[in-house]
């Protein structure tokens, strides 16, 4: 009679073991397009119960994965998120270049050049001084359309920054939630795996937009660093703040809490994801192409005006402005501790380098440093002064403190406020002197000789040629981010496929084990029939 009670309940753990496989196989097949989903498995095992033994039963339900492969293919989320925002920025960028249907910087500078080569062939003609004025009103509206469209730009990534933070503090609260309860679930003996799948998604998530590092502690939760500070610990999620840069014209910079309010500026130390793409964007290449694009307007304003300034129009004026002057800039960094206030202007605008400066106080001293060429200007500072350096004057006021330093340039937003001073076309200075006044173009063709002048504040180029190469490396930026982004979907490509060999869902398998599965059930169904007949006949046999 034992026996067949032991038959029973081998039956009976059969059942509930290929029960439990059949459930595990539809859900494999049911989540055969579900991202992220690893495959399950049943491992069985012998239920050992005596002489008789004990049949099977479903030891574990196994997540079919390759855990460096799945760490791989998170790392990797990382280089795909940045390729893929400078990918689509470049391209932006190679736009607001474009000189396409006849517009643009270079089609307004070649305009403004003919413009001035007709005056030249015709001093006295108002039509030809009227153009002249009108395509240099057109080549100013171009530089601050220009220049008002990369600073947009940098606004609208400045803008995607603090949603990738709000993006970036949701999914770690996310994980940190998740931690918990797989924690929860592995100490009750539960099987976890579908809270690991959304774990992994997550994680694959916040790696493209930023760089992580992770690991797992025992109890299966995974801490997750960003830029060495710790993002989530076990079920305490931290956050990243876009807090307003004063020496980055108030950008947010990306800071981190480490406790106690002490804020640790990780802006720099990001070395991957969208938010690196974005910052770089944001703040070294727009910028650099805004730069370029002020400096040319500053070399076509100074370039002018000097000759403007120096020749007679019509109407026997002289020494004016064409375009409004050159405005240079001193800009005191938010760390400085001073009183002292600092401008600059222009002394020579022969000597005018057009690059970046900067103004330190150290010891008592004062140094001014071109961080082009390295050139440098220095001596004592004993309160208010003025140096002169490089085509600039500058004035230093009382009070500055040693660790002070100030930004200064000759041609900062120089595009965007490019302008012309002159309103009538007689103001014009085609002449050279007063008694050629109204048929000398000699000053004139000076001007449109511009175009074709090798400038020093240049490189040694041309205006067009100097706007030639910036479009022309923007192309080539462009072509190689789409290089640097094509080649890196081919590698998560290759990750996705290793993957899907390990973890993916194979429908022809899993009908395989469906069909298998079944047969095992049914003959589990047919031993405890069996065993069934075989005890009625037993019961029988004894009345």
């Amino acid at each position: 009679m034992g026996s067949i009670l032991g038959i029973f309940n081998i039956g009976q753990q059969a059942l509930l073991a290929e029960q439990t496989a059949l459930s595990v196989t539809s859900q494999n097949i049911s989540n055969v397009n579900t991202p992220g989903y690893s495959r399950q498995s049943v491992v069985f095992e012998t239920a050992a119960a005596g002489i008789d033994g004990g049949g099977v039963q479903a030891d574990q339900i196994q997540r079919m994965v390759n855990q460096f492969i799945d760490n791989q293919v998170t790392a990797e989320q990382s280089s795909l998120g940045q390729y893929t925002v400078e990918q689509n920025v470049l391209n932006q960028i190679q736009s607001v270049f474009s000189d396409l249907q006849g517009s643009g910087i270079n089609q307004a500078l070649s305009d403004f050049f003919a413009s001035l080569q007709d005056l030249a062939n015709n001093p006295t003609g108002f039509t030809e001084r009227a153009a002249v004025l009108a395509k240099a009103q057109s080549l100013a509206q171009q530089f601050n359309s220009t220049s008002s469209q990369l600073q947009q730009l940098r606004k609208d990534l400045n803008g995607q920054i603090q949603t990738d933070l709000g993006t970036v503090n949701t999914l770690a609260q996310q994980i940190a939630d998740l931690n918990h309860q797989i924690s929860q679930a592995e100490t009750l003996g539960q099987s976890p795996n579908a809270l690991l799948d959304q774990r992994g998604q997550l994680l694959n998530q916040l790696s493209n937009l930023v760089s992580i590092n992770t690991f797992q502690d025992s109890q299966g939760q995974t801490t997750v660093m960003v830029a060495g500070q710790p993002l989530v610990e076990g079920s305490t999620a931290h956050a990243l703040q876009g807090t307003a840069n004063p020496d980055n014209g108030g950008l947010v910079k990306i800071q981190f809490d480490t406790g106690g309010g002490t804020l640790t500026d990780l802006s720099g130390a990001i070395t991957g994801g969208q938010l690196k793409g974005l910052l770089d964007l944001r703040d070294t290449v727009v910028p650099g192409y805004l730069d370029q694009v002020d400096k040319l307007a500053a070399n076509v304003v100074n370039g002018v005006n000097q000759l403007q300034q120096s020749g007679y129009g019509l109407d026997g004026s002289t020494g004016l402005d064409f375009f409004q002057p050159l405005a240079p800039t001193a800009t005191a960094l938010s760390a400085n501790t001073g009183s002292a206030t600092v401008t600059a202007s222009v002394s020579d605008p022969t000597q005018l380098t057009f690059d970046n400066y900067q103004l330190s106080f150290s010891g008592g001293n004062y140094t001014i440093l071109n961080l082009t060429t390295g050139s440098s200007t220095s001596g004592a500072y004993g309160g208010a002064m003025a140096v002169t350096f490089e085509g600039l004057n500058v004035t230093i006021g009382a009070g500055a403190a040693s660790g002070d330093v100030f930004a200064i340039s000759a041609h900062q937003g120089e595009a965007g406020a490019m302008a012309t001073a002159i309103t009538d076309p007689n103001q014009i200075a085609a002449s050279a002197s007063a008694a050629g006044v109204p048929g000398d173009n000699s000053n004139v063709l000076q001007m449109a000789g511009l175009q074709n002048q090798t400038m020093t504040s240049l490189g040694g180029t041309t205006l067009q040629n100097y706007y030639g190469s910036m479009v022309g490396a923007i192309g080539s930026s462009v072509q190689q981010a789409q290089s640097n982004l094509s080649a890196q979907q081919t590698v998560q490509q290759q990750l996705d496929a290793m993957r899907q060999s390990t973890s993916g869902v194979s429908l022809d398998q899993e009908m395989t084990n469906l069909i298998m599965y079944q047969r095992a059930y049914q003959a589990a169904a047919k031993l405890i029939t069996v065993a069934d007949q075989v005890y009625q006949t037993l019961l029988n046999m004894t009345q």
